[in-house]
């Protein structure tokens, strides 16, 4: 049994579903589906969200274009007389639930969920209609009825004993009586079945926790880029392909930046020990990248990831020195305004971290005040060289360093993990600075079972 997870953009027409439809025939197994919105359909919902309380016209004429998406690509598979009632029954729905939260003022959390859920409801619907009609031996899996979650709505926790008890009475006896399961991802439901999402990014975790929860023998990712790269492309052109990474190095790689998985993805196939591929759709003789349980090469760092928009915090005290509990203290305020941290470096009497979500800033600076020196440093980047060469490797930590020499580095963070060496700096730094380390690490005769040259 196999896990496949196709993103938005391996959906974002016809066209493309006619190809997902065929590597789906193409792998002869029974198989669970995922699938994300169609392309731009999430950022069109998050702008109505947006206009929902202030500009009903806006909404409307956005969820109409909204439906004209989802309308075009049934009628370009020849599947309006089969979908076309529900996919207007549907935003006949959309459309009065925004007329709803207009006329209260205020769009709640689960109304948020309600309305982001469209699109993989939608698609999945669509995809696995289509598919019934290609002949596949298949069927339309409700997402939330299977992947149990919390109240929290926009980010919420998967149950995973409620989970797997769903998955075992639900979906499992449908995979004995068809070939392919359908359904959407980054969606799931509360025990009382109200619609829930995991977050921005969350179908890859559907996938994973989908993959965990049948015991599937593989899980594949599919996207429109040949797998994991060492780094962003957009950014460095001549970027290889990593042909094979150890979860830990994909976690560390997902969590600094690489925006190919979602930082969630691989926790719940390392439980499973399930092997990961990030695979690309529309390239079929690209071997991807495999994300394994066991170690790689040991010696080679695999990839530079970097993350904008972040924000230094240092925390200066007297009070430190010699106590016990101060950092306690510090982190207390971060739990109590929702903000996670991702770099953490210390000294005696000082504090550095990093956060790159500014929305609680002001009341977490307000809060550290009442008891430290505060000092904020805005507009920086995390850069992360990440790979179990870091720990094996003697001499990587005086290349990184001599490299960027000129480059003034706000916070080193390195150890944590051992396969990460982490750094901030100036944003506008930030191409040169990742053009510079590619090159040094990058440039040279790599090991070819773990790196490839992309065919471009």
């Amino acid at each position: 049994m196999i896990v496949m997870k196709f993103g938005g953009t391996s959906v974002k027409n016809a066209e493309a579903i006619k190809n997902v439809i065929e590597i789906i025939r193409s792998r002869n197994s029974k198989a669970i589906v995922v699938v994300s919105a169609f392309a731009t359909v999430t950022n069109s919902l998050v702008k109505i969200i947006d206009s929902l309380k202030s500009n009903l016209n806006f909404a409307l004429d956005e969820i109409e274009k909204v439906h004209l998406i989802h309308k075009n690509v049934a009628e370009d598979l020849n599947i309006s007389y089969e979908v076309g009632d529900i996919i207007s029954l549907e935003f006949e729905r959309f459309k009065m639930l925004a007329t709803a939260i207009n006329v209260i003022g205020e769009v709640s959390n689960k109304s948020k969920d309600l309305i982001l859920s469209y699109g993989e409801r939608l698609s999945s619907k669509i995809i696995s209609i289509y598919a019934q009609k290609s002949g596949l031996n298949s069927a339309f899996l409700n997402t939330s009825d299977v992947i149990i979650t919390d109240d929290n709505f926009t980010e919420a926790e998967v149950d995973f004993a409620a989970t797997q008890s769903k998955i075992d009475s639900i979906l499992l006896p449908m995979l004995e009586i068809n070939d392919v399961l359908i359904c959407g991802g980054f969606i799931a439901g509360t025990s009382d079945g109200i619609i829930t999402t995991l977050g921005r990014g969350g179908s890859d975790y559907s996938a994973g926790v989908i993959a965990a929860a049948v015991n599937a023998e593989i899980l594949d990712i599919y996207t429109d880029v040949d797998g994991i790269l060492t780094t962003d492309p957009n950014l460095i052109p001549s970027a290889k392909l990593i042909k094979k990474l150890s979860y830990i190095e994909a976690s560390e790689l997902a969590y600094f930046g690489a925006k190919v998985l979602h930082p969630k993805t691989i926790f719940p196939a390392v439980k499973k020990n399930i092997e990961v591929r990030v695979l690309n759709s529309f390239n079929k003789n690209c071997v991807g990248t495999r994300i394994i349980g066991i170690k790689t090469n040991q010696n080679a760092i695999k990839a530079i990831a970097f993350r904008k928009g972040t924000t230094v915090i240092n925390i200066t005290s007297n009070r430190m020195l010699g106590a016990y509990g101060f950092l306690g203290k510090v982190f207390e305020v971060f739990k109590k305004h929702e903000t996670s941290v991702d770099l953490v470096s210390t000294s005696e009497v000082s504090v550095s971290l990093t956060i790159d979500n500014k929305f609680n800033a002001d009341k977490i600076i307000n809060d550290l005040s009442e008891f430290s020196s505060i000092d904020t440093y805005d507009n920086k980047a995390i850069i992360s060289v990440i790979g179990e060469g870091i720990r094996n490797t003697s001499g990587i930590s005086a290349r990184f360093f001599g490299i960027l020499k000129d480059i003034n580095i706000y916070m080193v963070s390195m150890g944590a993990s051992e396969i990460n060496l982490s750094i901030v700096i100036d944003e506008d730094k930030l191409k040169s600075a990742v053009e510079l380390l590619h090159k040094e690490f990058f440039s040279n005769e790599l090991d070819s079972s773990i790196f490839e040259e992309l065919k471009r």
